[in-house]
């Protein structure tokens, strides 16, 4: 049976709604691991009729099926941050959050047909609130010698291609090269949520924000009560698509099949 269009698309979307209904921490950590595995293997089938489309050059196909990825990455990242919480691991957990929060903006801007999922969003950024304490994000200040585009390779000043707008299965990204450091600013609105405060010193040791577990000093480290804030913090994430994240990368799975490139 030869499989149109629109059957694909109601394939993958019956499969997203089947998988929103796991996304509770009441649901049984088996139940949701296995709907993972499930996810993973309906990312797959978005990217496989993704390259379909780039090689017969259907840019709006490659773009949709671009969408497919992001917002099925982002299930799979609340499913696994229900799973994290339930094993008391609230940092993989926030990871997860966040990547899930990104997926939803980058389907957003791959395709028209994912215009309406402002609910979706919503409901990431109050389980953001309700679940996790406030955190103390980080910005990193930097110059750069020049900006290069992702689609084209060429300088991001002298091409077409503009940022976060998708172009055959791909989204247009700025890549910052020769870049300098020069300063580090706490802010309440981070372009990027990983970058955050994650412990700060104590006289017992590192406390965790989320946890709040004490994590001993080793050997030299110790701890001066003068009003200076020492921290460990993340200040900057080089993976820009933490939703396309195998399971066997996030949740220590053995891998079955590689991932096809994006």
């Amino acid at each position: 049976m030869t499989l149109t269009l629109q059957s694909i698309i109601d394939k993958f979307n019956v499969a997203i709604t089947e998988s929103e209904a796991y996304l509770s921490p009441a649901r049984m950590t088996v139940k949701q691991r296995e709907r993972c595995d499930a996810l993973e293997d309906l990312l797959h089938e978005a990217t496989s009729f993704k390259h379909q489309a780039i090689t017969h050059g259907s840019e709006s196909d490659a773009n949709l099926f671009l969408g497919f990825e992001c917002a099925i990455g982002a299930i799979l990242c609340e499913l696994r941050m229900w799973i994290f919480l339930k094993k008391d691991d609230p940092n993989k957990a926030w990871e997860q959050l966040v990547a899930a929060q990104m997926g939803i903006a980058d389907a957003a801007r791959s395709h028209i047909g994912f215009g309406n999922l402002n609910a979706k969003m919503k409901r990431l950024e109050e389980i953001e609130s309700i679940i996790f304490p406030p955190q103390t994000f980080l910005s990193a200040g930097f110059t750069s010698g020049y900006l290069e585009c992702s689609i084209c390779g060429q300088n991001y000043s002298k091409c077409d291609h503009l940022r976060n707008k998708p172009y055959m299965g791909r989204l247009c990204e700025v890549i910052h090269r020769k870049i300098r450091a020069n300063h580090l600013a706490t802010v309440k609105n981070p372009a990027d949520k990983r970058c955050r405060i994650v412990a700060t010193k104590t006289a017992l040791g590192f406390k965790d924000k989320l946890s709040f577990k004490i994590t001993p000093y080793k050997k030299g480290e110790k701890y001066t009560d003068d009003g200076t804030l020492e921290a460990q913090s993340i200040l900057m994430s080089t993976n820009r698509f933490p939703y396309l994240d195998s399971n066997a990368k996030v949740l220590n799975k053995r891998q079955d099949h590689k991932r096809r490139p994006r």
